[in-house]
């Protein structure tokens, strides 16, 4: 009998190295700049208040679970950095999954370790594997559905149904935009099997966990059953979710497509002239492309191998998400699950050969460590400690913002409580001029952080209505309080009117 080769790249551990690889890069190189709903979970946690947000309903609990089960073992960690590390942990399980899914699809290892890393080095997966987000958790159980949907398709074993409803639906639970995933597996099992109807039932049987848990939560808030449609859809109601349609929703939705793979921001051009690293790293990714894009023109089209049904839904399900991103604004956010969408697509071809796969991970790898990772675990790319510090210093003092929400929440997570007297520079300019007006006459020091310098190009900077710019020249700005950051030695700034006016 042949010996059994102990080769890397003919045995298991080669996706599951990809795997830990991947892992260990999320947990260690977290986030230091923190988005504005990571630090309002994280405050949730911390202080104990705000912890069923309907959007999301279980996220909150469960980490305020998490956090007091290391409490109590006596492992005292702040939530910020500990919910991190848990969403760094849900990204190599979601990974195991899909690696899981994919090796039902393809035999060839080294195509499933190339698969693995082409999903998890995309950004879209990197950025909230590195951060306190409320989509890698929902993602796990979606992708557990899907696992039981493909192995029902290879056994026919009708527990899998009520199992793929099941997981499919305690994803809904973290985030209500997996319905559009629970949709498509529920469709799947309609196409897939003669009786429907008692796939159906297999189905949406585990379903009703979703409105008894909703219940619970109402009950428990004393949330009366006539007002169940504004708290389930309270995101709606509140303006959370942006429905108006404009030329911004196709722009910003082509950017956070292809942002989902490669990361796309206004700080590059700041990082290549930072230092030589990056500048390398750009050029070593853009040759991997480029020779990647000829491999493709050469190549003629591969027909799909494995399970069209199971092909179809996924591609069905990837449409959904996307289009629903389209619909808030192109929000990434609601994309975070396409790559791995994509790579389940990619794994019912016939792949023949590694090489390209691993050559298109690695450029995602070396891309959105340098423009992505790196930057955001070593810089710092906000002022919200420097002001902080200053409020500390001159309570009395008016801000106006550039980002009030982000700063607000920034103070709140570290100490309980909101700022006082904090105003958004793109506030209409009638109340802005009434805060200042009020301040100059209580004798408080009125201070901004708006800059007259170039803006760093971001989804905010689309979205925002450019009102600052034409506010502030009506104002003195003096330079007063230093605030450095990654992009400028930037300043707060003492507002006073001009002279005459």
């Amino acid at each position: 009998m042949a010996l059994r080769t102990s080769s890397l790249l003919q045995s298991r551990l080669l996706p599951i190295s990809v795997i830990l690889f991947l892992f260990l890069m999320y947990a260690f190189l977290p986030t230091q700049n923190s988005t504005t709903d990571a630090y309002d979970y994280a405050a949730s946690v911390r202080w104990r208040v705000d912890l069923w947000k309907p959007h999301h309903l279980l996220y909150n609990i469960t980490a305020l679970a998490f956090y007091s089960l290391l409490q109590s073992l006596g492992v005292y960690i702040m939530p910020l950095p500990l919910l991190k590390l848990l969403n760094s942990f849900f990204a190599g399980t979601s990974l195991f999954v899909l690696w899981r899914m994919i090796a039902l699809l393809q035999k060839d290892v080294k195509v499933q370790a190339a698969l693995l890393l082409v999903a998890g080095a995309s950004f879209g997966t990197m950025r909230y594997a590195t951060e306190n987000e409320t989509y890698l958790i929902p993602l796990f159980f979606s992708s557990l559905g899907s696992l039981y949907a493909l192995r029902y398709l290879q056994l026919g074993k009708g527990t899998f149904i009520f199992w793929s409803g099941w997981w499919a639906s305690i994803a809904c639970l973290y985030h209500q935009v997996h319905f559009f995933w629970w949709l498509g597996l529920f469709f799947f099992f309609l196409l897939a099997d003669k009786c429907k109807l008692a796939s159906a039932f297999r189905f949406l049987l585990p379903a009703l966990v979703v409105p008894l848990v909703y219940g619970l939560v109402m009950f428990y808030q004393d949330i009366r059953l006539t007002e169940a449609h504004r708290f389930v859809f309270s995101a709606f109601y509140k303006g959370g979710v942006e429905t108006t349609i404009t030329y911004k929703n196709f722009l910003l939705t082509g950017i956070s497509f292809f942002r989902t793979f490669f990361e796309v921001h206004g700080r590059i051009p700041f990082l290549l002239t930072h230092h030589p690293f990056y500048i390398i790293n750009g050029l070593v990714t853009a040759g991997f492309v480029l020779y990647l894009l000829k491999e493709l023109l050469q190549r003629r089209r591969t027909n799909i191998l494995h399970h069209s049904t199971f092909y179809r839904t996924h591609a069905v399900i990837l449409a959904l998400q996307v289009l629903f991103a389209w619909y808030a604004v192109g929000n990434a956010e609601f994309m975070v699950m396409v790559p791995f969408l994509v790579v389940l697509l990619a794994s019912c071809l016939n792949i023949k050969k590694s090489r390209n796969l691993f050559l298109f991970g690695i450029a995602l790898f070396i891309w959105n460590t340098s423009f992505g990772v790196i930057p955001n675990h070593l810089y710092t790319f906000s002022n919200h400690a420097c002001v902080s510090n200053y409020i500390q210093q001159h309570p009395g003092s008016v801000l106006i913002l550039h980002d009030k929400n982000a700063f607000d929440t920034y103070f709140f997570y570290h100490f309980g409580r909101y700022p006082e007297n904090t105003h958004e520079t793109e506030a209409p300019a009638r109340v802005l001029t009434k805060v200042i007006a009020e301040g100059h006459l209580r004798n408080q020091a009125i201070i901004t952080d708006y800059t007259k310098e170039a803006a760093v190009l971001n989804r905010q900077w689309f979205l925002s209505k450019k009102k600052a710019d034409a506010f502030f020249k009506n104002y003195e700005l003096s330079p007063f309080y230093s605030c450095p950051t990654f992009y400028r030695g930037s300043s707060l700034h003492k507002v006073s009117v001009h002279f005459g006016k």
